[in-house]
Formats: C-alpha cells, structure tokens, sequence
C-alpha cells in the first residue's frame, strides 16, 4: 500500500486545504491584495464562494475520507484548476489571482490523488 494513502493523510491534507480557504471566506480582500498588490481585485463575495466551496469539500473529506469523495474532490479541483486558466484569458485585470487560484487548485488536485486512502476490495 502507498505509505501516501491512509485516512490519516488523507485527513490532514483535507485540515490544511480547508483552513486555509477559510482565508478566502475570512479575509477575501487581504488575500487578494496578497496575491496581486496594486491590481483590480475580484469580487469579495466570489472569493467568498470560491473558498466556501474548498472549505465545504473538505469538511466532507475530513468526516468521511473515502477514496470516492477524494478522487471526486480531486476532479472538481482539476476542473477549477481549468476554468481559471480560461479566466486568466477572459479576464487579464485578474490574471494573476486567477493564475494563482489555478496553480493552488492543481496542486490540490495532485495532492488529493497521491494521499486517496486506497479502495476497498470485496
């Protein structure tokens, strides 16, 4: 078995990314002024949902780490990931915030497939 993928690893990665999108929910200006300093920010209440949305999967992950829900975490990050690419193409005043929540979502998704607690074999 991977030594990567047990429920304790699982769970501490689902803590991490989870509290620090709380962040985005807690502070969304500070994050985003953070990130690209003297740019047009983007909404405050789309930052909010954006981090909400990791927060909720991830308390999700953290109370029932199956290697289902992390395998489909794993596929909403990788689509998140996508989608900010295109925005950094539609919207260039938010091109390093998008840049930068595209590269925190990959890595979230890769992070997420190499900790999947393994499947359970009947």
């Amino acid at each position: 078995m991977n030594r990567l993928g047990g429920r304790g690893t699982t769970r501490a990665l689902a803590v991490v990314l989870g509290a620090t999108n709380l962040a985005l929910v807690a502070r969304p200006d500070d994050v985003s002024a953070a990130v690209a300093p003297g740019r047009e920010r983007p909404p405050s209440w789309l930052v909010r949902v954006l981090g909400s949305r990791v927060a909720l999967q991830q308390l999700l992950v953290l109370a029932r780490p199956t290697r289902g829900l992390v395998l489909l975490g794993a596929a909403v990050d990788a689509l998140h990931a996508t989608s900010m690419v295109a925005a950094t193409q539609i919207w260039p005043q938010h091109r390093r915030v998008a840049g930068a929540s595209a590269a925190v979502a990959a890595a979230s998704a890769v992070l997420e497939l190499t900790t999947a607690p393994p499947g359970t074999h009947r």
